[in-house]
């Protein structure tokens, strides 16, 4: 009895061990994740801790707005933001972790940007299985109860993208476009996947062949980070001379096709349409240089993925998409904004 008694505690012993070492090692990941980078909003005694993990990419602009909404609404809801801002060539694993650790430390809830994976796709289902509840600022594919989505209709996006290339220029009819984006193409990504870039891109055609006014002549794809914007410009105006708009789908990217167009001196010849408002770009527009914008809005979009956590906690959450208005703005109205 007494080498029975023994083996047992031998085996007790082994499973503390091993479950303390597991806690030491996710404590140890909650701690490398709260490093520099990691900004913690918090109220007095915050009623909700929500984790904001956020992929900027080349969408600073749009991103930056998101956060700033989510603190904003993070504020006024006393709610405590864990911000975790994802960079670098290794973020789809960074995204993957982050989500992992703030199901680990059992957060009210997640707001995260991050892209269609196996590996993002089975961290967001599981997190959802802990009771989580979760907000998306990219559409995703999971089937949760506990998932939302916060942002535009990229269909409507490329609608309104359209119209106004339509209108970007009285010279001739139709309009010779080029568009520029951030996405790789689906021959270098996984076919299987419709990207949002996809989405809108169905948008804009379903006005090509409707309204006959626009001839798309080329569509540049983000094939690597050491192409820029500003290099795709001047290929498409290298490419095709014929080209009247240019069309850019981020405000990093419309302001740097802008400034191609400057050192060209092609300015009254070529216009940009693009994504997004920054002061640079509302300087390009009072010039002419740039026609006009979509705004995706990505304060309202942050502010509104708060007040859904916000409502969630507890049993209430219920699965919904919330679109978020994509507003124009050209010379008329940009005073506006």
């Amino acid at each position: 009895m007494k080498w029975l008694c023994k083996i047992s505690m031998t085996l007790l012993f082994a499973v503390v061990v091993t479950s303390a070492a597991t806690a030491l090692y996710y404590l140890d990941k909650v701690n490398e994740a709260y490093d520099d980078n990691t900004v913690n909003v918090f109220g007095e005694d915050p009623k909700y801790h929500f984790s904001l993990i956020l992929y900027s990419g080349d969408d600073d602009e749009y991103w930056q707005s998101f956060k700033e909404g989510v603190f904003e609404a993070g504020k006024v809801h006393n709610a405590a933001i864990e911000y975790n801002p994802i960079s670098g060539p290794d973020s789809i694993d960074k995204i993957v972790e982050y989500v992992n650790i703030a199901n680990k430390s059992r957060v009210d809830g997640i707001i995260v940007n991050g892209r269609n994976s196996g590996e993002y796709s089975e961290a967001i289902n599981n997190a959802a299985k802990s009771g989580i509840h979760i907000v998306v600022g990219v559409a995703e594919s999971i089937d949760s109860d506990r998932l939302s989505y916060v942002g535009n209709n990229f269909y409507d996006y490329g609608v309104k993208a359209a119209k106004l290339i339509s209108q970007a220029t009285d010279r001739k009819s139709p309009v010779d476009l080029a568009v520029i984006l951030a996405d790789e193409s689906r021959s270098d990504a996984d076919k299987t996947l419709i990207s949002q870039s996809d989405i809108m891109m169905s948008g804009i055609t379903s006005v090509i062949e409707r309204e006959k006014k626009i001839n798309l002549l080329h569509t540049s794809y983000r094939s690597s980070d050491l192409l820029g914007a500003e290099d795709m410009t001047r290929n498409i105006l290298t490419q095709y001379p014929e080209v009247d708009v240019i069309f850019c789908t981020n405000a990093k990217d419309t302001a740097a096709a802008a400034r191609v167009i400057v050192e060209r001196n092609l300015v009254g010849d070529v216009v940009i349409v693009g994504t997004g408002i920054t002061d640079e770009i509302k300087y390009y527009i009072r010039k002419g240089i740039i026609f006009g914008v979509l705004d995706r809005n990505g304060y309202k979009a942050g502010y509104k993925a708060v007040e859904i956590l916000c409502g969630s906690v507890g049993d209430s959450f219920q699965s919904s998409y919330i679109n978020i208005d994509t507003d124009i703005y050209t010379k008329i109205n940009i005073d506006q904004k």
